[in-house]
């Protein structure tokens, strides 16, 4: 079960706001505010001197969390990046692929999943579309995709227009099979439902700290398996991501290779943003204390409450025919011309939530409670009169 007093320690704050907007920004919780403050004063109190020593002190802390979350058999195997995009345009770009190679991706994907594999039709890598069908990614369809060309599947863990949350344990287990890298953009899922890179065969996994994560924006991170990190060659060179660099102040003799590091480190390059590195690393500990399998299961019965109540309305309300693809994750839309009138309702309300084109999206985390996804339950009844 949740430490119920863990969280209104954390989440208090909130008081009688509803959030349920994590699914597009999260509000820390109070010790990742207080260590972000914190960095800042401590790095003007000793004039800088030592940011850099503290900041990769920082880093291996976060590796080691971040590792333990996700169940990545070692630390060495996270590498900290900006965000999601920055991380999957890394293995897109790295991946040895050849002209006719094909990268199996579907439709629903969002943008920094899909740019970063379409910008390889400049190498003439093929992108093979999975086509979505009411709102669902079929597996037999991803599957049926699959042939001797296919170097990568790439996938959201759960779509974020619909909530669709894949069967990574099937995908990941063809995937190995097949011997096609298997990669996952985790950002809608990650830090509240669970998941395991080991028991997912997953090669590579990329997410920003802004989300489930408890962090903010402007950093993330990579999981890259050992099995295939020699494969990839980084974008960036900077020796930070090297073991072949001279300390200062000698200089670099060796003007013919770069020996990168055997591991995830070597797609870090210049200096990290060593506080937002540090939020994630204070979001990802509370995680852990509260246990990702206690935070999977709350989710989850949120979920079936709020689907239960909303469920009759007369309202389309995207959901997946079996639960196990929910992901905590609801998109109800509402017609477009009442969006000051929904808004509205929201507000009185006082539901933080995603609304875009006609659709809003309610993303359900540790902190909600059963009463929050009645008085939200009550909102959309109330939005579904609107045409009356």
């Amino acid at each position: 079960m949740l430490n119920k007093d863990l969280i209104e320690k954390e989440y208090g704050f909130l008081g009688e706001e509803i959030f349920l907007n994590v699914s597009f920004v999260v509000v820390p919780p109070r010790r990742v505010q207080e260590a972000y403050r914190s960095f800042m004063d401590n790095y003007v109190k000793n004039f800088g001197d030592d940011i850099v020593q503290r900041g990769w002190s920082i880093v291996n802390e976060a590796r080691s969390k971040i590792a333990a979350l996700v169940n990545a058999a070692s630390p060495h195997e996270i590498g900290f990046v900006k965000n999601t995009c920055e991380g999957m345009s890394i293995l897109a770009d790295g991946c040895p692929l050849e002209a006719g190679d094909e990268v199996l991706i579907a439709d629903q994907e969002h943008q920094s999943t899909l740019f970063p594999w379409i910008n390889q039709r400049r190498r003439g890598v093929v992108l093979n579309v999975t086509k979505s069908a009411d709102g669902e990614i079929p597996i037999e369809r991803v599957l049926a995709g699959m042939n001797e060309r296919t170097r990568v599947l790439a996938v959201s863990s759960a779509q974020f227009s619909t909530g669709f949350m894949s069967d990574l344990r099937t995908l990941g287990t063809e995937c190995r099979k097949r011997n096609i890298l298997f990669a996952v953009d985790a950002i809608q899922t990650l830090g509240r439902i669970k998941l395991d890179v080991e028991e997912t065969s997953v090669d590579w996994l990329a997410a920003g700290g802004n989300k489930g994560l408890l962090g903010t924006l402007g950093a993330g991170f990579v999981y890259c398996s050992d099995r295939i990190v020699k494969d990839i060659v980084p974008p960036y060179a900077a020796y930070q991501g090297t073991e072949s660099h001279a300390a200062p102040p000698a200089v670099t003799t060796d003007f013919e290779t770069l020996a990168w590091y055997p591991n995830a480190r070597r797609f870090e390059s210049g200096n990290l943003d060593y506080n937002g590195i540090l939020a994630i690393s204070k979001g990802v500990e509370l995680l852990l204390e509260l246990g990702i399998d206690n935070i999977d299961a709350h989710v989850r019965k949120l979920e079936t409450r709020l689907r239960e109540k909303i469920r009759s309305l007369p309202l389309k309300i995207v959901e997946p025919r079996d639960p196990e693809n929910w992901s905590g994750i609801v998109c109800v839309y509402y017609p477009l011309k009442f969006e000051d009138e929904v808004r509205a309702i929201l507000v009185e309300r006082k539901i933080h939530a995603t609304m875009r084109g006609g659709y809003i999206r309610f993303g359900i985390d540790f902190y909600n409670t059963q009463e929050q996804m009645d008085i939200t339950a009550d909102a959309l009844s109330r939005i579904a009169r609107l045409e009356k």
